[in-house]
């Protein structure tokens, strides 16, 4: 995928050299009354290889691009090791690498990405690697649901065109920000408790992907010195599960320390208690059992009864997402479809009690030690819901297995007036299913209200953690929207229920809004771009310095949060850990309720 450049001076010994094509008598091949194009930017690294990216002018100052630049090496279900081993001529970073394979819904659909995945993307100022800047670095880890998505990602604006979104462009030109986005193992490929055809217990217990995004932090360090930026000053930051992510570096890994000085979390799922070891390898042993079925035929419908160590290496990509789908499916049978709820994330990261030590929500209410900077959006139940609703599997039957799945007293919630069958549709969604009551399920219970729990066991209110509330309305589509087309629009641009659904805030983060953005919309991404920016460059003192600290009181509304809006929202949300039923949902219930999907036993196949 990436081509050998041929130099033809040798080698260069500067740190940051330009490259101009000559015509073949020797000119300049641009007209001398025109610009010149801007000069290929090509740097040395710490172990004196050599990476040539593109020059980007778009922007209050020159950049420099790099994209598909190759960070780690990992044979299936191994852990990743350390890659810059790149050839001796230089190495060609233009284009963005592959992602990592994305699930498919029948099993011959094309295969989206690939196993050798693991690639980043830098974005910095071309005269700080010019100057040697220490310049503060950001890394970003994507969301969806560890089981897809990747370190680019486009959106259709109004008119068709294509935004990418996650290009760090507006971070690097304007905020003078070294910006890194990570490609990392997703789904069965990235969370399984095996080390690969001897079953053996892994050294990462399982987490692959997750270990990925260490080895990209340890490119970082070794090599983001070359970019002109400073190791020393790097934050984390990822939106959903690449929250979730952060919350687990950040509170459970041990061996991530080090490699980062503060932490942002954009809508995790932060109560989640993910699998343990034991869990993790019941799994494991039935997802077996499907591989053996798709092998033998890739249209099955059933998981076998026995299965073979051998599958796991021997596979195709093909059968190994087919397995992935199928074991989906046979869950699903039981009632327990995916509900958007923590409980139905069917592959998410193992506390293996070594490598990811404890469940990060337990620190995460005591106070984190290290600057954090955390927050929700307005609506994010309600694109989730919506999906569900569209698919046509939502009525007060399966509503109500999904509570009987994921809750340990079912009628406690069901009894709530906010979380029943005949709650009242609200924000867009379809009346006459409880697709409303399945957002306010999902906002309050997975997203809010943990977020808001940030040092609720602290003795003292830390003072290092900023929260966020973002309530201005969608911009774009962040995904496909549903088929069903009386409501695909809750979570679109300037939708009329004012939604800011899950992942809206990307656009207004990454300074990377469509063409049909207001100027209200613009401005709070200028805003917003800047206090992500200026958290990393002082994690310290926080975002602004108008940003209250998040000091958690004893009773009452949490009302010190910073509220993220246009100047033209006037709206207060006074109350908002009240709207939210927050005295209900913190404590017992989503420690006994916010767990990854288990098996049952009725699957356990012998």
């Amino acid at each position: 995928m990436k081509t050998v450049l041929a130099l033809a001076f040798g080698i260069f010994c500067t740190t940051y050299v330009y490259a101009q094509g000559l015509n073949t008598d020797g000119q300049l091949l641009f007209a001398p009354d025109k610009p010149a194009p801007p000069e290929q930017p090509c740097i040395t690294l710490s172990n004196k290889k050599i990476l040539c990216g593109q020059a980007d002018k778009d922007g209050s100052q020159l950049l420099s691009v790099f994209k598909g630049v190759q960070y780690g090496q990992a044979d299936r279900w191994q852990s990743a090791n350390l890659f810059d081993e790149y050839m001796p001529n230089g190495y060609e970073a233009l284009q963005y690498g592959a992602r990592c394979p994305q699930p498919i819904a029948k099993p011959k659909d094309p295969i989206r990405g690939e196993e050798n995945c693991l690639y980043l993307n830098i974005w910095a100022p071309a005269e700080a690697i010019k100057n040697l800047s220490k310049l503060p670095v950001m890394v970003f880890f994507h969301g969806g649901g560890f089981t897809s998505g990747g370190a680019n990602k486009t959106y259709h604006t109004k008119d068709g065109k294509l935004i990418d979104l996650y290009a760090g462009k507006a971070f690097a030109s304007d905020q003078n920000i070294v910006l890194v986005t990570v490609n990392y193992r997703l789904g069965v490929l990235g969370s399984l408790a095996t080390s690969g055809p001897t079953g053996q217990e892994p050294a990462n217990g399982g987490n692959y992907g997750l270990q990925d995004q260490q080895v990209a932090l340890q490119w970082v360090q070794k090599h983001i010195s070359s970019f002109g930026g400073d190791p020393t000053q790097v934050t984390v930051f990822g939106q959903s599960s690449g929250a979730m992510m952060v919350g687990l570096h950040m509170f459970s890994a041990d061996s991530s320390k080090g490699l980062f000085r503060a932490g942002i979390m954009q809508s995790a799922a932060a109560a989640y208690q993910y699998r343990n070891k034991e869990e993790g390898r019941d799994l494991f042993h039935y997802y077996l059992k499907c591989l053996r079925a798709a092998i033998s035929n890739l249209e099955a419908a059933e998981c076998e009864v026995t299965a073979q160590l051998d599958d796991l290496e021997q596979a195709t990509t093909r059968q190994i997402l087919v397995a992935q789908g199928l074991l989906r499916k046979t869950v699903a049978k039981k009632a327990l479809f995916r509900s958007a709820l923590p409980g139905s994330i069917l592959f998410s990261p193992i506390i293996d009690g070594n490598f990811l030590k404890a469940q990060p929500h337990v620190q995460l209410q005591k106070g984190s030690d290290m600057p954090l900077m955390l927050g929700v959006n307005k609506n994010e139940g309600v694109g989730l819901a919506n999906r569900i609703d569209a698919a046509g599997k939502l009525n007060a039957v399966t509503f109500n297995a999904i509570l009987g799945r994921d809750f340990e007293n079912a009628k406690l919630i069901i009894d709530r007036p906010s979380y029943n069958v005949q709650t009242p549709a609200a924000h867009g969604l379809r009346p006459k299913t409880p697709a409303t009551a399945l957002s306010n399920l999902i906002g309050n219970f997975a997203f809010v209200c943990p977020n808001t729990s940030a040092n609720i066991e602290a003795q003292k209110p830390n003072t290092s953690t900023w929260f966020y509330y973002f309530v201005q309305t969608s911009v774009a589509n962040m995904q496909k929207p549903p088929t069903e087309p009386g409501i695909n629009n809750t979570c679109g641009p300037h939708n009329e229920w004012d939604n800011s659904c899950h992942g809206s805030e990307l656009p207004f983060v990454f300074n990377a809004l469509p063409p049909e953005a207001t100027q209200d919309d613009k401005d709070l991404a200028v805003k917003m771009n800047a206090l992500w920016a200026q958290f990393a460059k002082t994690p310290g003192e926080g975002p602004s310095k108008d940003w209250k600290l998040w000091n958690w009181p004893e009773t009452g509304n949490p009302a010190n949060f910073n509220l993220l809006k246009g100047a033209a929202n006037k709206e207060t949300y006074d109350g908002l850990f009240e709207r939210s039923d927050c005295t209900f949902w913190l404590g017992e219930i989503i420690e006994k309720n916010a767990n990854a999907i288990l098996i049952p036993k009725q699957l356990q196949l012998e």
